[in-house]
């Protein structure tokens, strides 16, 4: 009876281990399913995360149009109307990138013109080619690779009037890849007329590709005594008509205190050069 029973012992034991064994197999193959299973659905999500393109593309080709800064945050839609009862062109947010340096374009003893097409009309740029041979040689670059159209004027600055755009990401803190000279002689013997262009710059010698347009008298009384921005062309009458009209747009409060972000955007739908 003895030996049965030990005899039934061990094989209930026996029964037992392998049914323990069996149990973590079990549990053994369903981690790794599990695992395998995250796994999967991790490399789905970066493979998707890696696809979608980036909301900041846009502040610098080469490489164009990628090579963009961004800080990977999401941002609020922009639901501002478009001026002058436009709609935004099919290029509005199209990226841009940089350029190590802008390429030699300009032929000698050629007259070259701008000519803007914004939201709210054309305006037209005598370029000061002589005057100003490396800016004009940087912006005709520029406007032959599309690098301004879909563009926004995205700052108006109403206390100096002055109306800024030539950011790739619409973001006065984006640069170009490049720098130019200043080359202030026109500046110094004009001054800031009405819808004179300019560059935009963060000191001496650091201008890309950012401009501005003079659609007012106060940018040339507030810099009577410091010619700092080059000078590379001037808007016909037309033109100035349609600057003072986008200077004209109210821009908007942020915090409780008025910002320099118009309430409308204004696009520069395309940028056209002609030479003769």
């Amino acid at each position: 009876m003895r030996g049965k029973k030990a005899k039934q012992l061990r094989v209930d034991r026996t029964a037992e281990r392998d049914a323990a064994r069996r149990k973590q197999r079990q549990q053994t193959l369903f981690t790794v399913i599990v695992v395998a299973i995250i796994v999967g659905i991790g490399g789905v999500l970066v493979a998707v995360s890696m696809d979608r393109p980036s909301e900041d593309l846009a502040d610098n080709p080469t490489e164009f149009p990628t090579d963009l800064p961004t800080d990977g945050a999401s941002e609020a839609p922009d639901d501002r109307p478009v001026a002058c009862g436009a709609e935004a062109p099919e290029t509005a947010g199209s990226p841009k990138g940089t350029f190590p340096e802008p390429e030699q374009v300009l032929e000698e003893g050629t007259d070259y013109s701008a000519v803007f097409r914004t939201s709210c009309g054309r305006v037209r740029v005598d370029l000061f080619e002589e005057e100003a041979p490396e800016t004009v040689n940087s912006f005709v670059f520029l406007a032959q690779q599309g690098f301004f159209d879909g563009l926004e004027i995205f700052r108006n600055a109403t206390s100096i009037g002055a109306l800024q755009s030539g950011s790739g990401t619409n973001d006065a803190s984006w640069d170009v890849g490049y720098t130019i000279p200043d080359e202030l002689g026109k500046a110094e013997e004009d001054g800031y007329p009405l819808g004179a262009l300019a560059m935009a710059n963060a000191g001496p010698d650091t201008a890309g590709s950012q401009f501005f347009f003079v659609y007012n008298e106060l940018f040339d009384e507030a810099f009577a005594d410091n010619r700092a921005y080059t000078v590379f062309g001037v808007a016909d009458a037309k033109g100035q008509e349609i600057l003072a009209q986008i200077g004209a747009i109210p821009t908007a409060e942020e915090g409780g205190a008025p910002s320099e972000t118009p309430t409308e955007i204004t696009y520069i739908e395309s940028v056209k050069i002609t030479a003769k």
